[in-house]
């Protein structure tokens, strides 16, 4: 296993051996400097040369002068070697301190260069980028930390493969029982309408001659009604767009109880002439799917009622059952994915109602007491 030094070490081991070589040479610099001061001050022997004159000559007297000039000559070798001295350690001082900066400064490139690089790399997974490799390279933990998020990117990589491949097969799951639970709707008024025909052909010819036309009206209505939902369901995974038509929502309303009339008591109040902007294949869907569950929650004599009100300039469609009602505590849960105490429900119906209202710009208010029944409130701006 080949060892290499952290940074920490790394920086230590050159701070030191940078100032241990340092102080040698300073050492060395002061040692040489001081035998020379030495050297001249041996050369100052003023004190015993001048006891040994008795200044009575002339000899003796250029003697004196000579030991003097030799003193001051002294001094001023002494004074210069002092001076280099402070110069030279200053300027070994100086080239010690800009040294210094410049190991710092590139110990800190090479810090900072791929920490740099780490910032933009996590930058770019932020955004989602997860395929991002950086070079292995530098010192110890500069490269062990490449490692570890080089391991980190991978991992991230392969985590949001599964999960674009698990969120693909959910919406095509989720998409598969919306549509399903779609296409249930138009089949019942189609079932209704085919059974009746056959229990009229059976007793009374007469009677199915009168019915025939009004019962190939509804499935041939109802089959239309599929090939909408069919072509709105091949855009679903898309987006919803609506397609905004403005049309009379009463005269909508008829067509679509029509086929359940003859089953269910159902009736329709307070037809009013007026015209909203509005979906009219998701209006149809809102419709069919409340109603079909007040039908769920009524028995065939149980009255529903689909009342037509104006307030401040909006339309508010009712629609009113005599069911079991929704407790309390489940009423803010009932748009909600998937949630149903239906024993063969999906969940999908009434959440497909709020999304479709929303996107087209109305609103949805539920009122509901247990054993007394359930209203559905559809509030929607008409056009004045």
């Amino acid at each position: 296993m080949k060892f290499r030094l952290g940074i920490r070490s790394s920086v230590v081991i050159l701070f030191l051996g940078l100032y241990l070589t340092s102080l040698i040479v300073l050492n060395s610099f002061f040692i040489n400097k001081q035998k020379q001061t030495n050297q001249a001050l041996r050369n100052i022997r003023l004190d015993e040369a001048l006891s040994e004159l008795t200044y009575k000559t002339e000899k003796d007297s250029a003697r004196a002068k000579t030991l003097l000039n030799s003193f001051r000559e002294s001094l001023a070798a002494t004074g210069m070697i002092q001076s280099e001295t402070q110069i030279y350690s200053a300027v070994f001082l100086f080239l010690l301190m800009i040294f210094s900066i410049c190991i710092f400064v590139i110990i800190f490139y090479i810090i900072t260069k791929p920490l740099k690089e780490l910032q933009i790399a996590t930058a770019n997974i932020r955004e989602g980028n997860f395929s991002i490799f950086l070079p292995e390279t530098g010192i110890k933990e500069i490269k062990e930390l490449k490692q570890s998020f080089n391991s980190m990117s991978n991992e991230l990589d392969n985590v949001q493969q599964k999960l674009i491949k698990a969120e693909k097969e959910m919406i095509w799951k989720e998409l598969s029982r919306i549509l399903a639970h779609e296409i249930k709707n138009p089949l019942t008024p189609i079932q209704l309408s085919i059974q009746r025909l056959e229990e009229k052909f059976e007793t009374d010819p007469e009677k199915f001659q009168e019915i025939f036309d009004e019962s190939v009206l509804i499935i041939n209505q109802e089959i239309n009604n599929l090939q909408k939902l069919a072509k709105s369901f091949s855009n679903f995974a898309k987006n919803i767009i609506p397609e905004f038509t403005i049309f009379n929502p009463s005269e909508l309303i008829k067509e679509i109880i029509k086929p359940y009339s003859h089953t269910y008591n159902i009736q329709l109040e307070g037809e009013k002439n007026i015209k909203i902007r509005f979906d009219q294949t998701h209006f149809y869907q809102v419709i069919t799917n409340i109603l079909q569950n007040a039908i769920d929650v009524s028995s065939r004599d149980d009255l529903i009622l689909i009342k037509l009100e104006e307030e401040e300039y909006k339309l508010i469609i009712k629609i009113i059952d005599q069911g079991k009602g929704i407790p309390e505590e489940d009423i803010n849960r009932i748009f909600e994915p998937y949630f149903t105490k239906k024993k063969k429900g999906t969940g999908l119906g009434l959440a497909l109602v709020k999304k479709i209202i929303d996107i087209n710009k109305a609103d949805i208010r539920v009122k509901s007491e247990v054993n007394k029944g359930s209203t559905f409130e559809i509030i929607m701006e008409y056009i004045r």
